[in-house]
C-alpha cells in the first residue's frame, strides 16, 4: 500500500476521531494539518490543545530584524484573534500563550487569559519572557507588566499552571484549587510558596530563573522538583519523602536535606553557571569541592538513601577531586551513571572517582558537549589525555555489574576513543554492549569518519557489541 492509500484511509475516518489525533500533536503540527485538504481546514479547529507561541510564526533570521520582527509580532496577534473569534461550542484542555514584550499587548492578553477561563482549562500556560534573558539578572521591573488575574487563582479545572515574568504573582492564592499537580514557574520575584507546597496535591514542582526567594526550605509530597538558577541566600534544605525526580541547577549552595525518599528514581547536579570563572583560586576549588563532596554524600551515602540514575556536570568532575580529601566521598547505590563531559583532563580524575564510589552501576551513558572556550587544553596537571586511559586500572563495577556503556554525540574524536577503549579493555565479561549515538547534525564524510572508528572499536572488541545509531 503506497503513501496516497494510507493518507486516504486516515481522511476517511470520521471527524471525533481525527479530533482526538490532531490533539495529540502539538499545536504547530497541528495547524499545519489545514494544507492536507479543505476538510482539515476545519478540522484542526477543534483540538483540544491551544499554544500560541509567537516564536512559531518566524524564524531566529527573522527574529534578527527588527522590521521583520515587528511585521511577524503584527501576523502573529492577527493570526491569535482570527483563531479565538472561529471557536464557539468545542472544549479546549490546554491554553497557551507566550508572547515577549506584552506591553503592546496587554488587552489582548487579557482577552486571551478570559478566553481559558471561560472554556474551563485544565492546563494553562501564560509565559510572557524574552529570549534574549540569559539570567535573572537580565530582568527589569519594567519588563514584568502582566499581572494574573484573580479569575485564574480561582479556576478550579486547573491540573498544570506554568507562569513566567508575571508581575505580583501570588503563589499561596493557588492553594484552594484541589485539582492542581503540577506548577511551574519562571522570570519573575517568587514569594509566599509555602502554602501551595504544604498542600498534598502538588505533585510537580519547577522553578526557573526566580528571585526575591522568601524560603530556604523547598518541602511538600512533590514527586518531581526542578530548581534551575534561582536566587537562594545561601541554604537550600529539601524535606521531600516522596519526591522520585530532584534536578539542581545553579550556584552551589549549602543543602541539606530532612526527610527524602530511600529511592529516588533520577537526581541532576548541574553547576556549569560556574564554570565561567577561570577556577580562581585553589582554596576556592578545594572549598567548592568539599561542599560538592559533602552533596553527594548527604543525599546518596548508601546507608540511608540512593538515586538510580545520577547525572552530573562537568564542573562537579572537576571539583571533587580538589577537595581537600576527596576519599571522603563514600560509596552510592546509584545502577546509571550520566556524566556530562567535555572530555578535558580536568574531569578525569571526578570521572574515575565516580567509578570508584559506584560499585553497583549496570549503565554509563558519558554526554559529551562542545568544549568551553577556557577547556582547550590539551593536558592538565601532568594528566596527558592520551595516555591517562591507558592504565591498567579497573573498579569493582567494572568487573561485577556494568553491562552498557552509552556514549552520546560521538564523532570518533581520538579523546572519546581513549575512554572506549578503556571500558572495553577493562570490562571483563560483564560489559555486553557499546552504544554510540551520532550528532544528527554531521555532514556525509563526518558521518563516515565516527562509523569507521565505531568499526574499529568493534574489530577490538569480539566479547560484546558495538551498536551506532543516529540521534
Amino acid at each position: 500500500m503506497d503513501s496516497s492509500d494510507q493518507a486516504d484511509r486516515i481522511s476517511n475516518l470520521p471527524d471525533v476521531l481525527l479530533v482526538l489525533i490532531i490533539s495529540c500533536l502539538s499545536f504547530k503540527e497541528c495547524v499545519q494539518t489545514c494544507a492536507l485538504s479543505k476538510r482539515w481546514r476545519s478540522v484542526y479547529l477543534e483540538t483540544r490543545n491551544v499554544s500560541f507561541k509567537e516564536t512559531d510564526f518566524w524564524s531566529p533570521s527573522v527574529d534578527a530584524n527588527p522590521i521583520r520582527n515587528a511585521l511577524g509580532r503584527i501576523v502573529f496577534v492577527d493570526y491569535v484573534r482570527r483563531w479565538v473569534a472561529r471557536i464557539h461550542d468545542q472544549p479546549i484542555d490546554t491554553f497557551g500563550i507566550s508572547i515577549s514584550y506584552p506591553k503592546t499587548y496587554l488587552d489582548l492578553i487579557e482577552s486571551l487569559i478570559a478566553f481559558a477561563v471561560g472554556k474551563k482549562v485544565k492546563n494553562l500556560v501564560l509565559d510572557f519572557s524574552n529570549q534574549t534573558w540569559r539570567t535573572f539578572h537580565d530582568v527589569k521591573n519594567q519588563d514584568l507588566v502582566v499581572k494574573i488575574p484573580q479569575s485564574v487563582y480561582d479556576l478550579t479545572s486547573l491540573e498544570s499552571l506554568k507562569v513566567g515574568a508575571c508581575m505580583d504573582f501570588d503563589p499561596a492564592k493557588l492553594s484552594t484549587l484541589g485539582k492542581l499537580k503540577s506548577v511551574s514557574f519562571a522570570w519573575m520575584a517568587l514569594k509566599n510558596l509555602e502554602p501551595l507546597l504544604k498542600t498534598s496535591r502538588i505533585e510537580s514542582l519547577s522553578m526557573n530563573d526566580c528571585w526575591g526567594l522568601d524560603f530556604e526550605m523547598v518541602s511538600g509530597d512533590m514527586r518531581e522538583v526542578a530548581i534551575k538558577n534561582c536566587d537562594f541566600f545561601l541554604n537550600c534544605t529539601f524535606d521531600l519523602p516522596r519526591v522520585n525526580i530532584l534536578k539542581y541547577s545553579g550556584d552551589i549552595l549549602r543543602f541539606e536535606f530532612d526527610k527524602m525518599n530511600t529511592i529516588i528514581s533520577e537526581v541532576e547536579f548541574d553547576f556549569r553557571v560556574l564554570d565561567n570563572n577561570n577556577y580562581e583560586s585553589n582554596d576556592s576549588n578545594t572549598a567548592e569541592g568539599g561542599m560538592l563532596c559533602h552533596l553527594l554524600n548527604n543525599l546518596l551515602d548508601n546507608g540511608d538513601r540512593s538515586a538510580t540514575t545520577l547525572t552530573v556536570c562537568p564542573f562537579l568532575l572537576k571539583m571533587i577531586p580538589r577537595s581537600e580529601n576527596p576519599h571522603f566521598l563514600r560509596p552510592m547505590e546509584t545502577k546509571h551513571l550520566v556524566l556530562k563531559t567535555e572530555l578535558h583532563p580536568r574531569e578525569f580524575n571526578g570521572i574515575r572517582l565516580l567509578l570508584m564510589n559506584c560499585p553497583n552501576l549496570e549503565t554509563l551513558t558519558i554526554d559529551l558537549l562542545p568544549p568551553s572556550p577556557i577547556a582547550t587544553a590539551s593536558s592538565y596537571a601532568g594528566i596527558d589525555p592520551q595516555t591517562y586511559w591507558m592504565q591498567n586500572i579497573s573498579y569493582e563495577c567494572q568487573r561485577e555489574t556494568l553491562k552498557a556503556v552509552i556514549v552520546k554525540n560521538f564523532i570518533g574524536g581520538a579523546k572519546e576513543l581513549h575512554i572506549v577503549k578503556f571500558f572495553i579493555r577493562s570490562g571483563y565479561d560483564r560489559l555486553e554492549r557499546v552504544e554510540l549515538y551520532m550528532p544528527f547534525d554531521l555532514d556525509n564524510g563526518q558521518m563516515v569518519f565516527a562509523r569507521a572508528k565505531s568499526e574499529m572499536l568493534q574489530r577490538s572488541a569480539n566479547h560484546l557489541q558495538v551498536v551506532v545509531h543516529n540521534s
